[in-house]
């Protein structure tokens, strides 16, 4: 063999050591991203007007779709996020710029009933993983398909108010307050049976 050859094998070699260390370390930070961050803030130091846009599909914690710091922050602190969530309900501070498509105006209280919603929800989206805490259901839709989001949201508050939706979520906290935990696999809150 002439030392060309070898010389070349040995590059060929070295390449392929360090790109499988490029994949490992690419592969690492992939897996880290995708879990639950430690809290960075305390909870009452999250703004949840600084949610950044929500997209149209899937859910806050849906990572695909989203990738919302705010969201991360509150999934790290874990089931202590729904009773700061729920102290946000009434809040009407209004949120500069498009959050939500199609939705004209987005206030603080909307973002925290958004975002309790999602986590309460299954990741097919379907099924509600804390009774009656799905989005139609919660703001009684019905056979309705015509309404949108948003106008479901603002006729029940003009009905009831803010306040009404504050207290079912706090009767649903301190109903399943023990029992609650976060289902990583499902990326949603779930009562514990």
């Amino acid at each position: 063999m002439n030392k060309y050859f070898i010389s070349f094998v040995a590059s060929v070699l070295l390449i392929g050591c360090e790109s499988a260390d490029a994949v490992r370390v690419s592969n690492s930070a992939v897996s880290s991203a995708y879990t639950s961050p430690s809290p960075q803030l305390q909870l009452s130091e999250i703004n949840l007007a600084q949610i950044g846009r929500i997209a149209p599909k899937g859910r806050v914690q849906d990572r695909d779709y989203n990738q919302l710091p705010v969201v991360e922050q509150l999934i790290a602190h874990g089931k202590e996020a729904i009773p700061f969530l729920i102290s946000k309900l009434d809040d009407e501070t209004k949120i500069e710029g498009q959050i939500m498509d199609h939705w004209n105006q987005v206030y603080v209280g909307d973002v925290a009933l958004i975002v309790l919603s999602d986590f309460a929800l299954n990741r097919s989206w379907e099924r509600s993983t804390i009774e009656g805490m799905k989005w139609d259901e919660f703001l009684g839709r019905g056979n309705n398909r015509e309404i949108t989001g948003e106008r479901l949201l603002r006729n029940y508050i003009e009905k009831y108010g803010r306040k009404r939706i504050k207290e079912r979520w706090q009767n649903v906290w301190e109903k399943y307050r023990e029992r609650i935990y976060w289902d990583e696999q499902e990326r949603a809150f779930k009562v514990r049976k």
